[in-house]
């Protein structure tokens, strides 16, 4: 991945510092004088945290750095204390300028692009898309998210504070950050192809679908049980009979139209109506008992089982103490410290009754903690049924309730109105036949939820099919890519070649080098009389060791991004690779890691871009044909004038 850094433009109080940043850039020097703050500054401007130093909290107000990526250039402008980066690429009237996350996502900030922070915008710029990995790597049903660019930058930022201590955060017991780190791995090894990653990408369309269809097939059930209808049929049988009711009304309406005068009804419709009133007004009374009653029961019931989870937590907590206690020989009382009484064998020594049976045994213990159990579940089921009893009751409360008002509304208009007993019964009957001829229609219109739902329902079942299919097919691929161990075996040479050309105490090239695919902790087996010795970056005792250890890995990684094509940065920050060492004890691994460093830079990584960072400086080999950019740097000092070829990162600032 082309990736190199071109400048770093750093904002003070007093001054503006440009800091051009060359193939092979190299700050060393004395301590104080800001080598570590620049990378720490390249780091904060990729999206990193930063810890700032007394100097910088006193002085840095923001830092830019320009990069040149696939696409072009890019600049990215930091403020102090800001998660937002101003990002800007193009030239002329293609410039662009975006504010963009340093890492939180809220959206896609440049249309068309999926570019939604500075990770992202990293991967765009590169002509890459950010490849998906998933966030458990033990259910199979678990959703992909993008591996981030700084996920990717552990492996090109080796930081001093942790270049002895964490490995890459392989061996870290945060599970979120080892899995970043192993996917990482994975990608840079092949094992997440191209293949793969479409396949999961295709897998976390699908469970995306899956979850938004069982969603809505959940609010459809849910709207179809609040009416009281379950399915196509049993709608068309309550629209039936509402239909039916409403052409029996219209008969009577037409007897009573036919009939001669004198046979027409003599009763009023207030009269009909009050007796409607009064006979919902008992049904709904009902209802309301039958509501209280199911709600008290089920008040008993959630108590009950309330009070049988509290018993077992306590009976638990009592057997804990007394198989804690049971072997304490007291010899003074634990409440008031007073010497206790001689007991016989029987009896308990504090308080001094008979002392019962032993505890129960586990296999007791265990029928207790069964028999508790198989009642909380029987408890919970029987309120479950309770709620789902109340569903039909308070459904047919609200109904008799609606019918109840219509007929007090009915009864309202008809004592206004002076109309003959035959009139106001025949209004009455005409209004009871439409509002039930409405609710038949109202039901008939749902009479296609019940379809969406089975439809719905039979594409989720379509969906899982594909899913087992496309799971199958990621377990093959998976396999088959983890059988190629080519590219394994490279990396195992490629970093016990850097550790023998670094000098490193105790390895040889007769070692043998081992990384196991779970976990890519690499182990050095070394031929002895007796056992292999093994020595990892765990293990390692010497500070020193375990710093080469690291940035050879480092150095191993990005040979075999280059050698495979994989998309990793070309570029690696080394903050200190002899934080450990000393140049004049260790001189030879001193001289022997940066000759393997300029070496390579020299051949294999030539496009790669490096910037370190240490006490001394050691200049290529002669005959090497090597441009290297150092900068000696020094704290000031007030009582000398300023020199600007050894001046501190901050040039006027004097504090320590």
């Amino acid at each position: 991945m082309e990736f190199h850094l071109l400048s770093l433009m750093l904002a003070f109080r007093r001054e503006t510092v440009t800091i051009p940043l060359a193939q092979v850039s190299y700050f060393w020097g004395q301590m104080g004088a800001g080598k570590t703050s620049v990378a720490r500054l390249i780091d904060y401007c990729l999206g990193g945290n930063i810890e700032l130093s007394p100097a910088l909290q006193n002085e840095f107000v923001s830092a830019t750095l320009t990069l040149k990526l696939k696409k072009g250039l890019l600049e990215v402008e930091r403020g102090r204390d800001t998660n937002t980066i101003v990002a800007k690429w193009g030239e002329r009237d293609g410039a662009v300028q975006v504010a963009v996350p340093a890492r939180e996502a809220h959206g896609e900030l440049v249309p068309g692009t999926g570019i939604e922070n500075l990770s992202d915008l990293l991967f765009w710029m590169s002509g890459l898309v950010p490849p998906r990995v998933r966030k458990s790597k033990t259910k199979a049903d678990s959703e992909t998210k993008r591996l981030s660019m700084r996920n990717l930058l552990w492996y090109c930022y080796l930081d001093q504070d942790e270049i002895d201590s964490s490995f890459f955060h392989l061996d870290s017991r945060d599970q979120f950050s080892r899995l970043a780190s192993l996917d990482v791995v994975r990608y840079v090894t092949g094992y997440h192809d191209e293949h793969i990653l479409d396949i999961e990408a295709e897998l976390d369309s699908l469970r995306g679908e899956r979850m938004a269809m069982l969603a809505s097939i959940d609010s459809l059930a849910r709207v179809l049980r609040d009416v009281g209808v379950g399915s196509e049929l049993e709608i068309s049988s309550r629209v039936e009979a509402l239909r039916e009711t409403a052409d029996a009304i219209s008969r009577e309406i037409s007897q009573q139209r036919a009939a001669s005068v004198s046979d027409r009804t003599t009763v009023h419709a207030l009269d009909t109506l009050k007796a409607e009133a009064h006979a919902l007004s008992i049904q709904i009374s009902g209802a309301d008992q039958a509501i209280s009653e199911l709600l008290q029961t089920k008040d008993r019931d959630t108590r009950h089982l309330h009070e049988i989870e509290t018993l077992s937590i306590k009976f638990r907590r009592s057997q804990s103490a007394r198989a804690v206690l049971s072997g304490v020989q007291f010899h003074s009382c634990p409440r008031c410290a007073q010497t206790l009484p001689e007991r016989s064998y029987e009896q308990c020594i504090v308080c001094g009754q008979v002392e019962l049976d032993g505890t129960p045994n586990s296999t007791e213990d265990a029928l207790l903690q069964r028999d508790i159990k198989q009642r909380s579940e029987e408890l919970r089921d029987i309120i479950r049924r309770h709620d789902e009893a109340l569903i039909p009751l308070r459904r047919e409360r609200d109904a008799l309730d609606v019918d109840k008002r219509r007929i007090e509304r009915e009864r309202n208009e008809a004592s206004q109105r002076f109309d003959s007993a035959y009139l106001s019964t025949m209004l009455s009957k005409e209004r009871e036949r439409s509002a039930l001829l409405q609710q038949a229609d109202s039901l008939a219109a749902m009479a296609r939820f019940p379809q969406m739902l089975e439809a719905q329902r039979q594409r989720v079942a379509d969906i899982q099919a594909q899913e087992s299919k496309l799971r199958g097919q990621l377990k093959e691929a998976r396999e088959a890519a983890e059988k190629d161990a080519t590219n394994i075996n490279t990396l195992r040479q490629f970093f016990l070649d850097c550790l023998v050309r670094s000098e490193v105490p105790g390895v040889t090239s007769d070692d043998v080098v081992e990384i196991p695919t779970n976990t890519y902790l690499p182990e050095i087996h070394s031929p002895g009389l007796a056992d292999n010795t093994v020595a990892s970056f765990a293990t390692l005792s010497s500070g020193g060791k375990k710093t080469l250890f690291k940035c050879c890995f480092a150095v191993a990684m990005h040979r075999l991004a280059v050698k495979v094509g994989a998309p990793l940065p070309e570029m690696l920050i080394i903050d200190s690779p002899m934080k450990n060492i000393s140049e004049r004890e260790n001189r030879e691994q001193f001289e022997g890691f940066y000759n393997m460093v300029y070496q390579l830079k020299a051949t294999e990584l030539n496009a790669t871009q490096f910037i370190l960072i240490d006490k001394e400086f050691t200049p290529p080999p002669e005959g090497l044909k090597l441009n290297v950019f150092n900068r000696h740097m020094k704290p000031n000092d007030p009582s000398k004038p300023l020199d600007p070829e050894t001046a501190p990162l901050i040039p006027y600032y004097l504090g320590s």
